[in-house]
Formats: structure tokens, C-alpha cells, sequence
């Protein structure tokens, strides 16, 4: 049996900040997990509606592959939560800073903490379940901890820097960590050293082919030298990982370059659509970024400059230099002189690291990988996965495609079927008569 680990951490303004997870890995795994988690990820989705969780919708849910549970799901399933003073305890610590609390759950072993995670997995294992692993979201000190001194694995899940439509849906699938503190480069090194898989280069266009769904015919050329590409704001990205930096650094640090003359002017700044704040102005020689999409964005860069955003894998794949600030699994895959992509480095993490949305929550997938294949079944499996994957999305499209081709036969049968269409008969008619009168009949010319 796995365990599903999700805190009832308020830190935004509620006891459930991952809500769209725990429905996806009830969805995945339903009774073949356990959930420590809280009283308010187990509310029905209509109330949690009614309340404002707007994550809790059939669009969300569709785009991300998962079912939305009924009372009835729910009341099934094992669950054994971490008293809520618990949480009110550690909270208390940070009086009026949330994300203070937040920080310290995801670096900071607690006591307390680990005192109830360790009875609720006492209280599981009571039940005669043996606990093959526990799977979470986000980093949390005191679950590792604990976890390894038990001899658990623990898996942490994530949405993946490449995401539809333009990509094709990547996961993280980590041991170690989730943003930061990863096992990213540590298996590449391993494989490196063992001569294992990755001695030769793929080029970037393969790649960019491969994973793309609508591969561009040619990136185009940039038109700015330097893009910023911001970040949520209360994402452990930035709260844990962000070597000190803050969206106000980068933008700072874009102004004295300019001053400097090191880029000429304009700067794109490129604000993230979760964002809390809207910029509105930006000092002279920044402009703010309107694009549609962060392709839009990235193409229009020579090279893109972040904490540690995925944009920045965006801009590798297209060929762009990247610049990344903080802590973050593809930091490997970029020369620090120059910004450049490593190539092997960055087949790696692509191809290896990452893993196709619709394996990383397959039971059997989970299953395997906890039996640590080597980095060539990996390799290997993965991308059958994301092949799979694209094929699935081109049907997608080709049905897509000819629904609208049916719904335009219907709609041309029902305008020759009508009263108008036999009404204005005799003008047609004469309408091509008079074009073939007036067709030229002479030679081509030159």
C-alpha cells in the first residue's frame, strides 16, 4: 500500500493548498493508498465549489487527466490524519507569516510533526498494510526524515516545466526532493560514470521535435537580448529555492545591466499568469510582455533569465540561452559562463528525468521504478511513453479536425436544402454566366 502525504498547512488561507492533487492521486491510486492529509481535502467538490476553490472543476480535472471524487469515493478510502493542533502549533511559530510556516515545513525537521506522521503510520501498518512508499508533492524535512530512518521511500510528484498545448505533459518523479534538493544531477552523474546511457548528444532539434506537439517550421529570430521570466509568488520555488532572489532582484538586476550597456534596451518582463500582482509600470528600458503563450515570450528572447521557472527549459529546447538563479533540477543543463544548453546534460533530464504525465501515476509504473530499472530501461520506457503520448494527442486532433469537417458538410446540406438558397437560384446562374464572360482568353504573361 503507498501512502499519500499532503499537509493541512494554512499557508494559503486554507487547510487544503493542494487540493487538485490529492482528487488526481485519489483518482490514480484509490484504495491503494492511504491519505494523511486533513478533514478538508475529503469535502465534497460541489461544496469546496460553493466555497471558491476554483481548482475543483471538470475543466482542471480533464486537462490534468483525473476524476473529481463523490461522497461516496470519499468515505471509502483509509485515511489517518496529523491533528489539527499540530498544524496550529506550527503555524504559531510564525505569527502573522504564513509562508515563513511553509518553509520551515519543507527544510526544518519538527518534533511534533514527525511524532504524529510517525503514528499515523503506525496506525496504517496496525491495520496489516505494509507501506511500500509514500508519495507527495512538496518537500517536507520532517516526512524525509522520518521516512528514511524507516527504511520508506518516499516519491515526490509535480507538474513537469513542459505542459500542453505547445508540449507534450511531463511529470517530476523524484526520490529526493521536488524544485529543489533533487536527484536530478546525481543520476545523471552516476549514469556518466557507469557509461551507461547517455555517452552520445541529441541534438536540440530532435528534441524540440519530439517533444513539441506542433514543432515550429523554424524558431524565429529574437528581437530582444533578455527576457525575465517571473514566478509565483508562494510556490516553494521561490519561498525555498530561490538562493535569495525575488522577481524585485531580477528586474533590479535588469536595470543595472542596462545601465551598464550590457543588453540594449528593451528588457521583457514577463510576469506568471498565478501571479497575485499585475505589473502596470516598469523603469525606463523594461517592458512588460503581453504574449499569448510563453513560446510567444521565449522566441522573442535571445535569452531568458529566471529564479528557476520552466520557461527556461522552454527557451533551452528553442535553442535559447538560459540563465537560472536558483535551485532547480535542469540547472545542470546550463553552462554557467555562458548560458548555453548541455547537451547531453539536457537529453537527460528530458528523456530520463522527466516522465510522461500519463505514466508517472500508473500503480505499475510507480511499482517499477521503486525496483530501480537501470537509466536504459528508463530511458527506454519513457520514450515509448511520450511517443505514446503524441499519437494519443494527434488522433485527438485529427478527430478534432473532422468533426469541424462534418459539422461544415451539415451546415453546406441544410444551405442547399433551404427556401434561400433555391430563392436566389436564377442570380447564381447568372452570376457564372457573367464570370465566364469576363474570364481572359489571352496568353499567360510574363
Amino acid at each position: 500500500m503507498f501512502v499519500v502525504f499532503l499537509p493541512a498547512l494554512n499557508f494559503r488561507g486554507n487547510r487544503s493548498p493542494y487540493l487538485w492533487w490529492f482528487h488526481k492521486l485519489l483518482s490514480a491510486l484509490g484504495r491503494e493508498a492511504a491519505y494523511i492529509c486533513g478533514d478538508e481535502y475529503f469535502r465534497a467538490p460541489d461544496e469546496l465549489l460553493a466555497d471558491g476553490r476554483n481548482e475543483v472543476s471538470h475543466e482542471l480535472a480533464k486537462q490534468l487527466q483525473y476524476k473529481l471524487p463523490d461522497r461516496t469515493v470519499l468515505a471509502e478510502q483509509l485515511r489517518v490524519d496529523v491533528p489539527l493542533q499540530v498544524w496550529e502549533r506550527l503555524e504559531g511559530r510564525f505569527p502573522d507569516d504564513p509562508l515563513a510556516a511553509f518553509k520551515y515545513f519543507c527544510l526544518q525537521e519538527d518534533l511534533e510533526l514527525c511524532v504524529a506522521i510517525a503514528e499515523a503510520f503506525d496506525k496504517i501498518l496496525a491495520l496489516g498494510n505494509r507501506i511500500e512508499a509514500v508519495i507527495t508533492c512538496v518537500n517536507c524535512a520532517t516526512l524525509q526524515g522520518l521516512s528514511g530512518h524507516r527504511g520508506i521511500p518516499v516519491i515526490h510528484l509535480e507538474l513537469g516545466p513542459l505542459r500542453r498545448p505547445r508540449f507534450l505533459q511531463t511529470a517530476y518523479f523524484d526520490f529526493c526532493g521536488v524544485n529543489g534538493r533533487t536527484e536530478a544531477y546525481q543520476r545523471f552523474f552516476e549514469d556518466s560514470e557507469n557509461h551507461s546511457c547517455f555517452d552520445h548528444r541529441t541534438p536540440i532539434e530532435n528534441l524540440r521535435s519530439l517533444f513539441m506537439f506542433s514543432p515550429l517550421a523554424d524558431v524565429p529570430e529574437a528581437d530582444v537580448e533578455l527576457g525575465l521570466g517571473l514566478q509565483v509568488e508562494d510556490d516553494s520555488n521561490v519561498v525555498c529555492y530561490a538562493n535569495g532572489y525575488s522577481a524585485l532582484s531580477l528586474i533590479n538586476n535588469g536595470r543595472k545591466i542596462l545601465s551598464e550597456g550590457g543588453v540594449k534596451p528593451p528588457i521583457l518582463v514577463r510576469p506568471h499568469p498565478g501571479s497575485f500582482f499585475s505589473l502596470r509600470t516598469l523603469p525606463v528600458g523594461l517592458e512588460i510582455d503581453n504574449s499569448v503563450t510563453s513560446v510567444d515570450f521565449v522566441v522573442r528572447c535571445r535569452r531568458i533569465c529566471s529564479i528557476n521557472s520552466g520557461v527556461a527549459v522552454e527557451g533551452l529546447l528553442l535553442g535559447r540561452a538560459a540563465t537560472v538563479k536558483g535551485d532547480c533540477p535542469f540547472g545542470f543543463c546550463v553552462d554557467s559562463n555562458t548560458g548555453e544548453c548541455k547537451e547531453r546534460e539536457f537529453s537527460f533530464f528530458l528523456i530520463n528525468y522527466l516522465v510522461p504525465w500519463s505514466l508517472a501515476f500508473q500503480v505499475e509504473y510507480i511499482r517499477w521504478r521503486l525496483g530501480s530499472p537501470s537509466e536504459e530501461s528508463i530511458r527506454q520506457r519513457h520514450l515509448e511513453g511520450f511517443m505514446q503520448d503524441k499519437i494519443r494527442l494527434l488522433e485527438i486532433r485529427v478527430e478534432e479536425l473532422e468533426s469541424l469537417l462534418s459539422d461544415r458538410d451539415d451546415q453546406l446540406t441544410q444551405i442547399k436544402r433551404s427556401f434561400a438558397w433555391r430563392l436566389i437560384w436564377p442570380f447564381r446562374v447568372a452570376s457564372s454566366l457573367f464570370r465566364r464572360v469576363l474570364r481572359p482568353t489571352g496568353v499567360g504573361h510574363e
